[in-house]
């Protein structure tokens, strides 16, 4: 596959695609991976004590309330999913990671967890296959990296915010290329092409963020969901005053997962 991007299929935040609890088993039945979009705004104090104590630890490793309030909302998240996804239990040590950063769940090695930030947004991928997964807020800044990248070459000419876009998204395939194949980012922006047996799928969410995975074998069966903040939720810290996905200002952290 050369480095031109797969079409960005576009996605609305419809109230057909919200999240309900208790309709994610029957999404699961019908999905190989589903993709919950979420927000660090959902955050709430009572969601540190769903974590176990190894994920305690790990907050009090950042050093910044941004760092903390992701991990405590994605984390929580990815609990309260597995919870209703049948045979996954509700034990509180139910996650484990990897020495390379993956994260797995305990004695169920047919699921798959792929976890991506960009700003305020999270994007937490659950599978029946190895995916890797990549978000990232849509910004009018140069992305230098890329636009170093042989990769670019390949890229049709454009200005402004559609260049921008497409060199995104181009990041995005990266990204999840890499997480897909636990490797670092970095070395594939010396290449102009990628591996011809990894496959992509690219969503553009509301003009306001791109969201890419990376799988191998036949054509992914999967779906995007959105957290409703307003579901009353209390495990998830779901409340009135937040909200999924916002368009924030230029200039917030990039963060990789």
């Amino acid at each position: 596959m050369t480095a031109i991007p797969p079409p960005l299929t576009s996605w609305s935040k419809h109230p057909q695609n919200r999240c309900v609890p208790d309709e994610i088993p029957a999404y699961w039945q019908k999905n190989e991976v589903i993709t919950f979009l979420a927000d660090t705004g959902m955050y709430d104090a009572s969601q540190y004590h769903t974590l176990d104590a190894a994920e305690k630890e790990r907050v009090l490793q950042f050093k910044s309330a941004y760092f903390k309030k992701r991990f405590v909302v994605s984390h929580s998240i990815l609990r309260h999913i597995l919870h209703h996804i049948p045979g996954t239990g509700n034990r509180a040590d139910i996650l484990m990671q990897e020495k390379n950063g993956r994260i797995r769940v305990r004695d169920r090695p047919d699921i798959f967890v792929s976890l991506s930030y960009s700003g305020s947004c999270i994007a937490v991928s659950v599978g029946k296959r190895k995916i890797g997964s990549d978000i990232e807020r849509v910004r009018l800044m140069e992305l230098r990296k890329i636009r170093s990248s042989p990769l670019v070459d390949s890229l049709p000419s454009g200005n402004g915010k559609a260049d921008n876009q497409r060199l995104l998204h181009l990041w995005t395939l990266l990204e999840a290329y890499a997480k897909f194949h636990d490797m670092s980012v970095y070395p594939l922006t010396q290449d102009r092409f990628f591996l011809p047996d990894t496959q992509f799928v690219s969503y553009c969410i509301d003009r306001h963020a791109i969201v890419s995975l990376a799988y191998e074998g036949i054509p992914l069966k999967d779906t995007l969901l959105w957290m409703d903040p307003g579901c009353g939720l209390a495990s998830w810290g779901a409340e009135e005053k937040a909200a999924c996905l916002p368009l924030l200002p230029d200039g917030d952290t990039y963060v990789r997962a």
